[in-house]
């Protein structure tokens, strides 16, 4: 099996997790996607040291071209590519200075920050930060969600493409999924700015898509880093796509109205007992088929 210099283009800007939308689309359509996933879940058992993707990928194209000159051995960069994962459901990539920690679905990933802030990664997500320029560039991009637990007396942003966060000491959770931005304060306090407004979260402060709210917040953290997924009147498309990322899984629906709003939880570790709180309170029968879950609305008689 070989790949031309444009799949391999592709699967250098997976490996940068670079994509486009379009070119995301691009890459699930590749007749290889399904053995690349598969080997990314498979080489979580391996070590390795850090390494720039450019790097990696000209070696395997000036070692293994074919004949032709331009075609290379996708099994040679499977094994390439074991050399230079490290396990625990993350990839460690660095593009220059940049280090990225990814999240693979289904998996959860905790990593520390060059002064020593714990962070804990959900699944689908991933931090990208300047190790080496740490000191005058304070700053952390987040793609998903992430909960931080800063390191006494250290300050930072984390950016994400709908607003900014500044720590001012503390634990929070953030979440930044398509068009939904959200800041849970749970000790200390954050400066979030969003769509040019700034609002200031205590403990037990919410802040959601430009909405400030203040409550109280039993939990010391956020659930899912407990292994649950909790929601209050979100949408059913919300709540599918966050099983989607928790187990690894494609969601089709039939009849189900996915915009009513749902209010409960469901666990990470039972994908079974998860279905049921999920499809009970809607009297949906699920039916899985390979990797791919297949939701009915009730037929009306």
């Amino acid at each position: 099996m070989s790949i031309s210099m444009e799949k391999a283009t592709l699967i250098k800007k997976w490996l940068d997790n670079d994509l486009s939308p379009e070119e995301q689309k691009q890459f699930e359509a590749l007749e290889d996607y399904n053995e690349l996933i598969q080997l990314s879940d498979k080489l979580q058992q391996f070590k390795a040291p850090d390494y720039t993707s450019d790097g990696v990928l000209e070696n395997i194209l000036a070692t293994k071209k074919s004949k032709k000159g331009k075609l290379i051995s996708f099994n040679f960069i499977s094994k390439v590519a074991a050399i230079f994962v490290i396990g625990f459901s993350l990839f460690y990539f660095l593009s220059n200075t940049n280090t990225t920690v990814n999240a693979l679905a289904a998996n959860k990933v905790n990593t520390k920050l060059p002064d020593n802030s714990e962070v804990i990664i959900n699944a689908s997500s991933s931090i990208t930060f300047n190790k080496k320029n740490w000191k005058t560039k304070r700053e952390v991009t987040l793609n998903g969600e992430a909960y931080f637990k800063v390191a006494k007396g250290e300050k930072f942003d984390v950016v994400t493409k709908s607003g900014t966060v500044t720590i001012l000491g503390t634990e929070f959770n953030v979440k930044n999924r398509g068009n939904d931005f959200e800041v849970i304060c749970f000790e200390g306090s954050v400066l979030v700015t969003s769509n040019g407004t700034s609002e200031k979260l205590a403990p037990g402060d919410y802040f959601k898509t430009g909405v400030m709210m203040r409550s109280t917040i039993n939990n010391t953290s956020p659930a899912w880093i407990h292994n649950e997924s909790t929601f209050i009147s979100e949408p059913f498309s919300k709540v599918l796509e966050e099983f989607e990322r928790q187990y690894d899984i494609k969601i089709k629906t039939e009849k189900v109205d996915t915009s009513l709003l749902f209010t409960g939880k469901f666990i990470h570790d039972d994908i079974e007992m998860a279905l049921k709180t999920l499809t009970l309170p809607f009297n949906i029968v699920a039916k899985q088929k390979n990797n791919t879950i297949i939701l009915t609305g009730e037929r009306t008689k």
